[in-house]
């Protein structure tokens, strides 16, 4: 048995761990043999999201979990970006940048992002109501590439969790109503 090998047997398993979290950190956005947002090295593949060009997955390769993720907010970014710009309260674009803004908000807030290096921080430079649809749409790309943000699978479970929480607020206005 060689000294190397000998002396991961006998590391602590939390220092073990730790180091492989700093391997993966040290990865992330980085191409190579690895996931490109996560920094994990499971099985790989294409992204294959609606969006590959714009939230920079083009041409890298990504875990599952990553894959799955950066789908789910490329989709919702694609709904927000077709809808009309509207000033009403009921507007589309304005209730899915909510959500998108509120979801970064928060993982920013879990993370304890600094606040000029945080996505919501540059979403919040875009404006639903007003902004023409090229300009909207670039801002809220450019956000991304701005915060080098690569935590989709935070982001996505953070979208999930507001659209869960206004579907059980109109639920409970809906309720409230029928009496």
């Amino acid at each position: 048995m060689n000294e190397k090998t000998q002396d991961l047997k006998s590391a602590d398993p939390l220092v073990l761990l730790l180091g492989y979290v700093q391997l993966k950190q040290s990865r992330v956005r980085k191409a190579g043999s690895w996931c490109f947002f996560c920094g994990d090295d499971q099985s790989l593949a294409r992204c294959g999201c609606p969006m590959p060009e714009s939230l920079g997955c083009n041409g890298q390769r990504v875990c599952s979990d990553c894959a799955k993720a950066h789908r789910a907010i490329a989709v919702h970014l694609k709904q927000m970006f077709a809808a009309p710009r509207v000033d009403r309260v009921s507007s589309v674009r304005a209730k899915l940048f909510n959500q998108i803004f509120g979801a970064a908000e928060e993982l920013a807030e879990k993370a304890g992002t600094p606040l000029e290096q945080s996505l919501h921080h540059f979403i919040a430079q875009a404006d639903p109501y007003e902004d023409e649809k090229p300009h909207f749409k670039g801002t809220i790309l450019d956000a991304f590439n701005r915060a080098t943000f690569s935590d989709f699978v935070g982001l996505a479970k953070e979208l999930d969790r507001e659209k869960d929480s206004e579907l059980a607020l109109k639920l409970a206005r809906w309720f409230s109503c029928v009496r």
